[in-house]
């Protein structure tokens, strides 16, 4: 009988076009909501990849280093002062719990430098990193790292260098532009390079031939610099399985008030929280451990503007989702107070027939949770078709479909009709039925 009085009202035209309309509005308003969620999803971390072309977001140096002589970014100290970061410790970054997120990275060793051009010695940092470097190569997992990945926005004249090389002779390398101009130098061209250590030239490393494979163009300090292979450069100046800082590369969530707190302020659970989510805190802090007497910082600039672009994003899907669930749920509450008004007398007959308030309640409330899950399932259908339409549009890639967004949609769908009906049905519980009926 309960799903008779049910079925009813649906035979009848305007009660039938009444529902149509609020599924309508209830897939219209849970269609954005899920493509949000989908968007969200599916693309935030794409995202998080595009702003990999600002650079590294974590430098790790070592914690007992002398005080550093750096412009623009650059160590000019001479390769016999400082502490060091052991480069055989360097694929421990891939065993953090976060590893997953830490993308790219890519270890230097500066030595200053003179080459000799055509009026005189001229003065340049040779920089001695990883290009494309197998860090971890097994059967299940291959991944390479070094500047390459770490800045996708290089731009390279030529070709990059081997790190596998290991033939005798001229020492490949890298140039930046700048320097490039002031020797006259194109790829394939040769110079002599001479490594300095202090006010004369390190032991055991002469002058050597340097072989230009590549011209590059960063607009920034780069550009007046040689870069090489890490290894040669090691065994050039006698610094063999040694690394003056590293680069990081880590996809990160937005900073919230868990995030800038004291880890030894926590609770357990909050530490548990705070530790299993990726801030750049955590992450940091997870660095540290898995390289001791290292100490790890944010390059701010680039860490800074990666967390506001992914959490204004978020904040931007979230409002647009709210608004078009508000919409729905005022949509909703209009038309059951049609509803409700249009049906009084039936209400008040079941009232007079003996019928508890909360089984009048619960018979308008079912009509309106059947209503509420098959625009819920239209809402989801919807919602992926528009959040392809936004990741080709905006992102320029697809949305993968998540099924895991259809429960999640039907639950607010079912929220947004219990919002918009709850306050029409109180009042159509609370109808005086002798009042109701005489007044028919």
């Amino acid at each position: 009988m309960f799903w008779k009085l049910i079925r009813e009202p649906f035979r009848r035209p305007r009660s039938r076009r009444r529902a149509l309309l609020a599924v309508a509005a209830i897939g219209l308003g849970t269609a954005v909501a899920a493509a949000m969620l989908s968007v969200s999803l599916d693309v935030g971390d794409r995202v998080g990849n595009e702003l990999r072309s600002l650079g590294a977001n974590i430098e790790i140096t070592p914690a007992a280093d002398s005080l550093p002589v750096e412009i623009g970014g650059m160590d000019y100290r001479p390769v016999s002062e400082g502490a060091y970061i052991p480069e055989s410790a360097l694929p421990k970054l891939k065993q953090i719990f976060w590893r997953n997120n830490i993308l790219a990275f890519a270890p230097f060793l500066y030595a200053p430098a003179q080459a000799k051009g055509p009026s005189g010695p001229v003065s340049v940092i040779l920089v001695g990193t990883w290009f494309d470097y197998p860090v971890v190569r097994t059967r299940e997992e291959e991944f390479l790292t070094g500047i390459r990945a770490l800045n996708p926005t290089w731009k390279l004249e030529g070709e990059w260098v081997d790190d596998s090389t290991t033939a005798d002779g001229p020492l490949d390398a890298v140039i930046g532009r700048s320097f490039a101009a002031r020797l006259a130098l194109r790829p394939g061209d040769v110079f002599d390079l001479t490594i300095n250590n202090g006010e004369h030239t390190a032991q055991g490393a002469p002058a050597r031939t340097v072989r230009v494979k590549g011209i590059l163009t960063t607009g920034g300090a780069e550009d007046d610099q040689i870069f090489a292979s890490l290894a040669k450069v090691q065994s050039w100046v006698g610094m063999e399985d040694k690394v003056r800082k590293v680069q990081v590369s880590a996809l990160i969530k937005p900073e919230d008030e868990l995030s800038r707190r004291d880890p030894q302020t926590m609770t357990p659970v909050e530490y548990d929280r705070w530790y299993c989510s990726p801030y750049l805190s955590s992450i940091l802090h997870q660095i540290g451990q898995a390289l001791p007497g290292t100490t790890g910082r944010a390059v701010r600039q680039v860490a800074e503007t990666q967390g506001s672009v992914l959490g204004k994003l978020t904040f931007l899907m979230a409002l647009l989702a709210i608004v078009a669930l508000l919409a729905a749920a005022l949509s909703i509450s209009s038309l059951a107070n049609l509803t409700i008004l249009e049906r009084r007398q039936e209400i008040g007959l079941m009232k007079a027939m003996g019928a508890q308030d909360w089984l009048v309640g619960c018979f308008f409330l079912t009509e309106m949770s059947v209503q509420a899950l098959a625009g819920g399932v239209l809402g989801f259908a919807g919602g992926h078709l528009l959040a392809q339409l936004l990741g080709r549009a905006i992102f320029g890639a697809e949305v993968t479909l998540n099924w895991l967004v259809l429960p999640a949609v039907l639950v607010v769908a079912l929220g947004v009709s219990l919002a918009g009906t709850w306050a029409p049905i109180r009042r159509a519980v609370r109808e005086d039925p002798a009042r109701v009926l005489q007044g028919a």
